[in-house]
């Protein structure tokens, strides 16, 4: 028993506070053990942003770009905030995690001592060294955060908007300042070839316009899209815009919209991107597909619009022999009742299956030529024994086999390359026939032509008119009909009557 005398009461443990009454087992077992600082609770869960770049390792301004291509945003805790720390920026500890495994943080660290030997060389005024270091500049794709954050193509669908109104956006902003030339001819061609595609397949169902620009509402499998066109105006760029930001969206929107468009074109039986931005081959001739009508002034064409160089390009590809506008009489082709689209397809067979053809004909001739001859013989001989009757059954034998094989064989190599060609070209045609109001929106505009005066903004205007099944005409090299053509129905102008 120790040194404990009968009749007297314990004594209290000497951990435990004399004023508590618990002993330390008790004390322990009811209030939990003392955790350590940032270990668990609110404060672990929640870190503020100077505590994740110090754990990350990088600038405010890489950690900016990287929360936006990664789709990390802040977080606000529920309840009370950590520490007790109102309006501060948190973040949840599972996304920076994840940042810090994303293979783009090497890259910027890369990026930032390149920088580094650049500005040496720059203030040691070696600018021969450091233009010969600019090319070396580490690069990076952002392929992988795409498919990471939409893994599912209608994902991908219904996060567009946004990326439509930034594009559109940097479409009409001028080139000054962080806006360079290249970003802003980028936007136009992918806002021409997403117009391309919604006034092939008639996707666009609404449209109305507005004081900040022209808003477009177009479905696609399934899946509403909106998007916002600005005035064709000149834009005053104000100043207390961050353009890093955007930019850094855009970055990132341009390649997600290349995925989309890519997956979209090969739905219709296109191969995306279109032979609009085409260049001279290496012994410096130019690709008989491409014309100077499908090719923008800034690349030595005559198209008055990216627009309509798209939609130049989008007739090629799909080859249609038909004259007006591409995209009108693509649709409208497609459409077409099956009788009249199997005798096109018959009409433009292929010159392999002519010389096929040939082959097989000659060898129906020959095989022809062997039975003209033995009727002949067999004028001259006497039809006697039954001898020979047999003879003469075995001798036809081998004339009927290959004339019988040539036959079914131009019969099957017909069947095969009528089926062949219509599943090709009558892509677009299912893709339209799967969607009845697809169908309903062509026909409203069917056999109407709009002549564009040159004060109208034509954009907007060609869009709306092609997705519904009409035929645009403006002034210029590259109107598909002649502005004396009788086939015009409507005159669209905006001045005022004389």
């Amino acid at each position: 028993m120790g040194n404990r005398v009968k009749g007297r009461p314990k004594k209290k443990s000497i951990k435990a506070a004399t004023h508590s009454g618990l002993s330390a087992q008790r004390k322990l077992s009811r209030f939990g053990k003392n955790r350590k600082k940032d270990h668990a609770g609110l404060d672990a869960t929640f870190i503020g942003r100077a505590k994740v770049l110090k754990r990350l390792q990088i600038s405010l301004k890489d950690f900016r770009r990287l929360c936006i291509l990664k789709g990390v945003y802040p977080r606000e805790p529920r309840g009370r905030a950590p520490r007790n720390k109102k309006g501060q920026v948190f973040y949840h500890i599972k996304d920076v995690k994840a940042l810090a495994h994303e293979p783009l943080l090497e890259k910027f660290r890369e990026f930032r001592a390149f920088m580094k030997k650049v500005r040496r060389s720059a203030n040691r005024n070696e600018k021969d060294e450091a233009r010969r270091k600019e090319p070396l500049a580490p690069k990076y794709t952002l392929y992988h955060l795409v498919r990471e954050r939409y893994p599912r193509f209608t994902d991908a669908l219904g996060d567009l908007d946004d990326a439509l109104c930034l594009v559109c956006l940097f479409a009409t902003l001028p080139s000054d300042g962080r806006i360079k030339a290249g970003i802003t001819r980028k936007a136009q061609h992918l806002a021409s070839a997403w117009g391309a595609y919604c006034a092939t397949t008639s996707s666009i169902t609404k449209s109305f316009i507005s004081v900040k620009g022209v808003y477009f509402e177009a479905e696609i499998q399934n899946t509403p899209i909106r998007w916002v066109v600005p005035h064709n105006f000149t834009q005053y760029v104000p100043e207390g815009v961050d353009f890093r930001v955007m930019l850094t969206f855009f970055e990132f929107y341009e390649t997600l919209l290349g995925f989309v468009l890519f997956k979209l074109y090969a739905g219709i039986g296109l191969r995306y991107p279109l032979p609009v931005a085409a260049s001279k081959a290496a012994n410096g001739s130019v690709d008989t597909n491409v014309t100077s009508a499908t090719l923008h002034p800034t690349l030595g064409g005559k198209a008055t619009s990216v627009l309509s160089a798209n939609l130049s390009a989008l007739q090629v590809a799909l080859q249609q022999a038909s004259k007006g506008n591409s995209a009108a009489e693509a649709v409208k082709y497609s459409l077409q009742d099956n009788e009249d689209f199997q005798a096109e397809v018959e009409k433009t067979a292929s010159k392999a299956s002519k010389k096929r053809q040939q082959q097989l004909a000659k060898s129906v001739d020959d095989a022809l030529r062997g039975i003209s001859q033995d009727d002949d013989e067999d004028e001259n001989i006497d039809v006697g024994s039954d001898e020979s009757m047999g003879d003469d059954e075995g001798e036809q034998v081998p004339i009927g086999a290959p004339l019988r094989e040539a036959l079914e064989a131009i019969s099957d190599n017909n069947m095969s390359e009528s089926s062949t060609n219509v599943d090709q070209d009558t892509l677009l045609a299912d893709h339209i026939r799967q969607n009845p109001d697809a169908q309903k929106r062509n026909r409203l505009f069917h056999n109407l032509t709009f002549f564009l005066s040159r004060e109208v903004p034509r954009g907007y205007l060609e869009l709306i008119i092609l997705s519904y099944g009409g035929k645009v005409v403006w002034e210029g090299q590259d109107s598909p009909i002649s502005i004396s053509d009788p086939s015009i129905t409507h005159h669209i102008v905006d001045r005022p009557k004389l």
